[in-house]
């Protein structure tokens, strides 16, 4: 059995008191030193365990004042190819799928007839929730070969478009680019995802590549502001 570090173990045990609320949003965080009291663990794991926090936005640091919680909206490291319910399983929620539709799709967008280079698509649709709260809409759009081998059972159950892919049809993501908008909610998303109408998007366009460099996904996510944030580590 592989040994899971003691960082990582310092940083699970917080995240999940963050999840929990028992470390609630704006409270600063016991010092280094209580850490490491707390723990039985040296300075450095401690130090590593808080930068795991930071890189996912759990915590903030503020200079002079200590290190604190951070809003608890969901965040995502610019670069990370993950699909949503990894992410949302290592931050501790509980994921969930609502109103999936697995449909054969005559007009689909202009961008996904391009990158995968037919008219002939299928969509699959679903709002993505959060600890039973609507997260986002996602809208996926595949080949008639892939998508037509879909079923909506399985993907319920396995609660991942790229579980499904993987685990039923040996097809790894690999690749991914991706564009970030904001747009306003129309009415029917708005309805959906239980927020005012107009109200603020984060919408993402994300064009996927299998490991052979083929074309598989092309994607729409829209996600209320409120709830997702990206963040980009820039290094001089």
């Amino acid at each position: 059995m592989t040994r899971v570090p003691a960082y990582h173990q310092v940083a699970t045990a917080l995240r999940e008191r963050i999840s929990a609320g028992t470390l609630r949003a704006g409270e600063r965080l016991p010092s280094e030193s209580e850490l490491v009291e707390h723990f039985g663990v040296s300075r450095n794991t401690v130090r590593q365990a808080l930068e795991v926090l930071h890189s996912v936005n759990l915590i903030s640091r503020q200079q002079g004042r200590g290190t604190f919680v951070a809003s608890q909206g969901l965040s995502h490291v610019i670069g990370e190819l993950k699909s949503l319910t990894d992410v949302l399983i290592e931050r501790g929620f509980q994921p969930g799928i609502r109103d999936l539709v697995i449909v054969h799709d005559h007009h689909g967008p202009v961008d996904a007839t391009e990158f995968l280079r037919t008219p002939n698509l299928w969509r699959v649709e679903r709002v993505r929730t959060v600890d039973d709260r609507p997260f986002c809409i996602m809208s996926s759009w595949l080949a008639a070969d892939l998508g037509s081998k879909l079923q909506a059972q399985q993907m319920a159950g396995q609660g991942s478009l790229y579980r499904c892919l993987s685990e039923q049809l040996g097809i790894h993501l690999k690749e991914a680019t991706e564009i970030i908008r904001a747009e306003a909610a129309t009415r029917d998303e708005a309805a959906r995802l239980e927020i005012a109408p107009a109200a603020p998007l984060i919408v993402t366009y994300r064009w996927s590549e299998d490991q052979n460099g083929r074309p598989v996904e092309y994607v729409r996510a829209a996600t209320p502001g409120d709830r997702y944030q990206y963040v980009a580590k820039l290094r001089a």
